[in-house]
């Protein structure tokens, strides 16, 4: 960042920080009035599999960066970063509530400027991936630490849903008898399983499939599910967040997995 002690200490990359942050700024999403009963719902509502839903942690009043303005975000020309990089999303959102504070970005560029003077300048930015990998490996290396990132990437891929990015519908819990009370289901819209697709792109997923037959792929475990009725068409733009959750949670757990294999993780 260009300061050789703090960055809270350097007037010229506070300055740099608070021009971008201001440039880019946006509010988190009011949970309440923008997602509606789906928070309210989720809390004493649990899937099938007993996995935990995401929990409602938004800003309202404070300002945020969002996945999308990430992008446009503009580093120092001698620190290139990558805002796509899944690791370095994980490290830069400390709190994991999917949307970057300006305090955060600031403890972000902290970290950055601390590995520089002790790594320098050569190839940082890819020491700086690697260090954010790492610790993330760490921090997902269990069942709770997973339960932790799922719900993080699906609020990330989510706040730039405007204005619903969930729903809640009571499926019937029969075909045959619709007059029942189904029990709550909850979707996601396809905007944000296109989100979580274009983030998990450095994974190569776009090598197994592409977008649409992964939608595709996922309205079908659905409706194996009884949860995407063909009837409902209501439902064509949504898919349930059980199967997108289930479905991420394993991703996880493989690339966990893969990094145990090669040895790659270092139990602290």
């Amino acid at each position: 960042m260009g300061a050789n002690g703090s960055v809270r200490r350097s007037k010229t990359a506070m300055s740099y920080l608070m021009n971008e942050f201001n440039r880019l700024k946006s509010h988190g999403v009011d949970g309440e009035a923008v997602w509606g009963e789906w928070f309210a719902a989720s809390l004493v509502s649990t899937n099938a599999n007993g996995a935990s839903l995401p929990q409602a942690q938004t800003h309202v009043e404070e300002p945020v960066l969002t996945l999308a303005t990430l992008q446009r975000l503009v580093t120092p020309e001698d620190l290139s970063l990558d805002f796509r990089h899944i690791a370095t999303l994980w490290k830069l959102d400390s709190n994991r509530d999917g949307v970057v504070t300006f305090e955060e970005l600031v403890t972000f560029a902290e970290f950055c400027n601390e590995q520089r003077m002790m790594l320098g300048d050569l190839e940082l930015s890819q020491k700086l991936k690697a260090l954010c990998v790492m610790e993330m490996i760490a921090d997902v290396c269990d069942e709770d630490g997973q339960d932790i990132f799922v719900d993080w990437m699906l609020k990330l891929v989510a706040q730039d849903m405007s204005p619903r990015p969930f729903r809640m519908m009571r499926i019937p819990v029969d075909t045959e008898d619709t007059g029942r009370p189904g029990r709550p289901t909850f979707y996601v819209h396809m905007d944000v399983v296109m989100n979580l697709y274009n983030l998990l792109k450095p994974c190569q997923i776009s090598s197994h499939t592409n977008m649409q037959d992964f939608v595709d792929l996922l309205h079908q475990i659905g409706e194996s599910m009884n949860l995407q009725p063909l009837m409902i068409k209501d439902l064509d733009e949504w898919v349930p967040l059980e199967v997108v959750y289930h479905w991420l949670k394993r991703f996880v757990s493989a690339f966990t997995d893969l990094y145990k294999e090669l040895g790659l993780f270092i139990d602290t």
